[in-house]
């Protein structure tokens, strides 16, 4: 083998072992410690709008994987839905505090605060109707910012399953319960909503905290004939 086929040999060798570690701006997997443009913003609530349009376009955290994140657009600042979603490789989470793809072990863990409020129980025919709650980022100072498209579980106090929702931009999730697999007796005791971090499809590896939180569920009486 010639030294120039040894050279391009070895050189294919180490671009497949990078993969995408020197990728372009918008590319779809970004390596640590390899940003996709310059430090930038980092939200948590979605992206903003009427901003100056010459600065760098802020990113959004991905609430349901530590890996991941959104671009705002450059011009709107807001997210094109999935088109704005990008993911660093394997090795690298999203750190939130700078914006960039780093080792796992470097990102630090956002600290989460869950609330939940009441939803109303009707038993003809039986349904749970408003279970929500809110999520926020937990600073001991500041803003308590909205988490958004941040998925929701509500369970009833046996640990079923109520229903499923995503966090709107003000952190806030609802849903109904149309079909409860528990009896009135139960639901009348309240429900859980959870949310279960962001690194479930990462190894476990939560860089926005989990969180839980207790609601109530009030009945409604039927009215009198």
């Amino acid at each position: 083998m010639t030294r120039i086929a040894r050279w391009a040999t070895t050189a294919a060798a180490v671009a497949a072992a990078l993969g995408s570690f020197a990728a372009p701006a918008y590319a779809d997997v970004i390596q640590p410690g390899s940003p996709d443009g310059p430090t930038r913003e980092v939200l948590t609530a979605g992206c903003a709008s009427g901003e100056d349009a010459a600065t760098v376009a802020p990113t959004v955290v991905d609430a349901d994987s530590a890996a991941g994140f959104y671009r705002c657009d450059p011009v709107t600042h807001r997210v094109a839905t999935q088109d704005g979603h990008a993911t660093c490789a394997p090795g690298g989470l999203f750190d939130w505090n700078r914006g960039l793809c780093e080792p796992a072990a470097t990102v630090p863990e956002m600290a989460s605060r869950l609330t939940a409020g009441k939803a109303t129980l009707s038993t003809k025919p039986l349904k749970v109707i408003g279970l929500h709650a809110t999520l926020v980022r937990a600073r001991a100072a500041g803003p308590q910012d909205a988490i958004w498209n941040a998925t929701i579980t509500f369970k009833d106090t046996t640990g079923k399953v109520l229903c499923v929702a995503k966090t709107d931009a003000a952190g806030q999730a609802s849903c109904d319960a149309d079909r409860p697999r528990s009896g009135a007796e139960v639901l009348s005791g309240g429900y859980t909503a959870e949310y279960a971090g962001n690194g479930a499809v990462n190894g476990g590896y939560d860089t926005v905290a989990p969180a839980t939180a207790q609601g109530g569920i009030r009945a409604v009486l039927p009215p009198q004939g």
